[in-house]
């Protein structure tokens, strides 16, 4: 297939791993995000549907994949293409709900959210899709395990307070680990886990987080908080990987874990097993790629049919939280608004932007 891609590039986004995992199945990909440092791309005022226009060749599939930095495609719902959004943080506030509008297939990374993006976007093409590990990337190196616990995440500022800096913290004081405060180059990703005995997992609103797949992919044993969002039908808990209930159970865990090896290790094996086997990006992007091709699939994006009073709304909450201060401006000036409505307007996307 040929598709286009916009996200927000950085070498460890699930962009960055989905579009590899297209290329690597064959598939031609145009890369239409943002520009950076690293590659060439399109500013947010260019129009999808313009790119689109000048391209040798008309595209099978549009695929947009949060997370998006301040991108969101301008134009999107004039393409006469299937259109595709793939939404990871689904559980942190509501945007996503409005974007998800413009789209004709909505894939989401957390199962309990199904039901709620279906109502916001008032159709059924809308699939849960999991997280995933790279292979190439999240592996096993063949490394001594050095550290009891491994750990490689977010822990800043906005996180210094929550279970999992407080979480960290206490294995930190008990146990051998790496730099849980380090930044890792996503090389070294694969290299940290494939050194640990056990990863250590904390979600920040009972989300199944990338790092249960890289742990496992990388032969150690996922050690994580007891979530839903379908992480029982993705793992057998208790055989591939392992759940805490609280601070004392974890502490208890890890002890009992590193004290019996051949258990832990049988663990680690059998949790390495099921991601690799069916927990690869090359599996994600199976799945999208046979769903808007089936026999059935229909261009229902509701921005392909809404008034431009609707799509102004849905921009404008879109925009103000991807803190978008420039498009959305020129969006307010599209519709008419004055000096004033349009500074008004772009108020709260501007402090959001200057505080966050």
């Amino acid at each position: 297939m040929h598709i286009i891609l916009g996200y927000n590039w950085f070498p460890t986004a699930a962009g960055y791993h989905i579009e590899r995992a297209l290329q690597t199945l064959g598939h031609m990909v145009i890369y239409v995000g943002l520009p950076c440092s690293q590659r060439a791309g399109y500013d947010t005022t260019v129009p999808v549907d313009d790119i689109v226009a000048v391209l040798p060749a008309k595209p099978d599939l549009y695929l947009w994949i949060d997370p998006a930095g301040r991108y969101f495609p301008p134009g999107i719902e004039r393409l006469p293409i299937p259109t595709a959004c793939y939404l990871i943080d689904v559980h942190l506030g509501t945007w996503r709900e409005w974007a998800a509008r413009f789209f004709d297939a909505v894939f989401i990374a957390q199962k309990d959210y199904l039901e709620r993006f279906r109502r916001a976007v008032g159709h059924d093409q809308v699939y849960w899709l999991p997280l995933a590990a790279a292979p190439d990337v999240h592996k096993d190196h063949q490394l001594p395990r050095i550290y009891d616990v491994g750990f490689v995440g977010n822990i800043a500022l906005a996180h210094r307070r929550t279970a999992r800096a407080r979480r960290l913290r206490l294995i930190a004081e008990r146990f051998h680990t790496n730099d849980f405060y380090r930044v890792y180059m996503p090389e070294e990703v694969g290299r940290v886990y494939s050194q640990s005995r056990i990863v250590f997992n904390c979600s920040i609103a009972g989300d199944v987080t990338m790092r249960i797949f890289e742990g496992t992919a990388c032969g150690a044993m996922v050690l994580t908080d007891s979530v839903s969002n379908g992480l029982d039908e993705l793992f057998e808990v208790g055989r591939e990987v392992v759940i805490y209930q609280d601070d004392a159970d974890l502490l208890d865990k890890i002890a009992y874990y590193l004290a019996h090896e051949e258990e832990r290790e049988a663990i680690a094996r059998a949790g390495q097993r099921r991601t690799l086997g069916e927990h690869t990006y090359q599996h994600c992007v199976q799945k999208i790629l046979s769903a808007v091709s089936a026999p059935d699939f229909r261009l229902l994006s509701p921005m392909r049919a809404a008034s431009p009073k609707e799509r102004w709304r849905a921009r404008r909450e879109v925009y103000t939280h991807l803190h978008m201060v420039d498009a959305l401006l020129d969006e307010a000036r599209a519709a008419g608004l004055g000096p004033v409505r349009r500074l008004w307007t772009a108020g709260p996307c501007l402090i959001r932007r200057l505080l966050l």
